[in-house]
């Protein structure tokens, strides 16, 4: 995988999983930048919706996706403020390093 390599003991995913319900849940990620944690979380996850305001931020993550995650994962240009969904929730909502 190409990109800057943050955390390759994997210890903010481990973390998450600790305190989190994250396996087999769908998942509201903001925030996501790069794809940097959503590829982390996707692969315990049933599902993650992605989101980030800056296009070519999620261009990157689009590219950076193993097509094997790319089932689970759907990534948006948008923002906090306004999420791009219906009336629907998540379970479990996660933003790291975007405040």
């Amino acid at each position: 995988m190409k990109g800057v390599r943050r955390d390759p003991e994997r210890s903010e995913i481990r973390a998450l999983l600790r305190r989190l319900p994250l396996a087999g849940a769908r998942i509201l990620e903001v925030g996501c930048g790069d794809g940097r944690l959503t590829r982390r979380l996707a692969g315990v996850a049933r599902a993650v919706e992605a989101l980030d305001p800056d296009p070519e931020g999620i261009a990157q993550a689009r590219r950076l996706l193993p097509a094997r995650l790319a089932a689970k994962v759907q990534f948006h240009v948008a923002s906090g403020e306004r999420l791009p969904f219906g009336g629907g929730s998540f379970p479990v909502a996660i933003t790291s390093w975007s405040l």
